[in-house]
């Protein structure tokens, strides 16, 4: 009756008692309630199956408690190796000191007379043991006691393997945890701007890079707005739904624009159909191809100045000496004073045509276009080198 009402007690204990060490110390309490002993200890085998490791004990003299929380058992030096470990059998000795099986040296760090190792066995799996200790008294195990010790470290093994799965589970779930804090760590600080949205606009995720190429205030500040606002020309968001890339000039959140180069691919989850894509700045590329057309362009005008001046020039020094010629043939000085505005006006070409021919210094292209060359124009005459 006593022995089924301490198995009775430690089931309620393993069943009820949240923490496993607790749980651990209340049956080792029970248990030495029950068989007598002056000391119960209780150690789990480690992941590598090699070490026993001090997880509960009750009664431990003050002197003893700090060696036995510090150490460790090694399973393949201990004489009882194979009949706890491997036949899981239950061991004893009333005579320690003398006995082979436990000459370990924990065992003679603390003297004491009697000992019994309790394997903590299910299905074949071991997962550690109990070790009863009497300090003075020889105690002999008989076979009823035996029986009842079994089934009590069949029930702490039902503990460890509930504790070992939830330390598993919870491992698993640290590992998640940091791999999904890996992977936001590598979205927030990738410099390209990925994002997620509904087919009608409504932007759902969005990591950092995207908040600042869209120059919003926050990430908040960005998701839920419609992203069709965004599109300076709204018929090329049409054509941004298929794995290509695609430039447009999207609306930022102060009010500027930017220049973007957009990939996007429309994905289905469940029923639920979304957006997703990556975008990335380019709006420095575009200025530079902006600039570097407008200097195309500088260049080609620099090339129709210098073809224009070498054209004016010949026949203008011709027009201007041919008045000059007859103004002085002229006796009559108010006659003479009417080739003057002509010849002011030749003299103002004249200086257009030299400041055209300081700015073609700059840059001059190695071929014109026949429709900008001037002199192929012409009807004959001088023609400038």
């Amino acid at each position: 009756m006593r022995r089924d009402d301490t198995l009775v007690a430690i089931a309620r204990i393993l069943t009820s008692e949240g923490d496993p060490t607790e749980a651990l110390r209340q049956v080792a309490r029970e248990v030495a309630a029950l068989i007598g002993a002056d000391t119960v200890a209780v150690y789990e085998l480690d992941r590598a199956r090699r070490l026993l490791l001090p997880v509960a004990a009750y009664h431990v003299p003050k002197d003893v408690l700090p060696l036995l929380v510090a150490a460790t058992v090694p399973v393949d030096e201990q004489g009882f190796r194979d009949s706890v470990f491997g036949a899981a059998g239950v061991t004893w000795s009333d005579d320690v000191p003398g006995d082979p099986r436990f000459a370990f040296g924990l065992f003679r760090a603390f003297p004491h007379r009697s000992g019994v190792v309790v394997p903590i066995h299910v299905a074949g799996d071991v997962a550690g043991a109990l070790y009863l200790v009497w300090w003075e008294r020889a105690q002999p195990v008989e076979q009823e006691l035996i029986d009842t010790l079994q089934a009590i470290g069949q029930q702490i093994a039902l503990l460890l393997r509930a504790a070992w799965s939830l330390q598993q589970a919870q491992r698993e779930q640290a590992e998640a945890v940091a791999a999904r804090e890996r992977y936001r760590t590598l979205v927030e600080r990738v410099p390209i701007g990925i994002y997620r949205s509904t087919p009608d606009g409504t932007i759902l995720e969005a990591n950092q890079a995207m908040v600042a190429i869209l120059r919003f205030p926050s990430r908040e500040a960005l998701l839920g707005i419609d992203a069709r606002t965004l599109w300076v020309n709204a018929d090329e968001r049409r054509h941004a739904s298929g794995m290509r890339d695609v430039e447009a000039e999207l609306r930022t959140g102060d009010g500027g624009t930017v220049w973007v180069r957009l990939r996007s691919r429309v994905m289905q989850d469940g029923e639920q159909e979304y957006w997703e894509g990556v975008l990335e700045d380019i709006t420095d590329r575009r200025r530079a191809e902006e600039a570097e057309r407008r200097a195309e362009a500088l260049r080609a005008v620099t090339q129709l100045a210098s073809a224009a001046a070498h054209e004016i020039n010949n026949p203008l020094g011709v027009i201007s000496g041919r008045l000059e010629l007859l103004r002085l043939g002229l006796r009559d000085p108010d006659k003479q004073t009417r080739f003057e505005p002509a010849l002011v006006a030749c003299r103002r070409i004249a200086d257009i045509v030299a400041h055209m021919g300081r700015i073609t210094r700059l840059e001059t292209l190695d071929s014109v276009p026949p429709m900008l060359d001037l002199r192929a124009s012409g009807e004959g005459g001088d023609r400038a080198p």
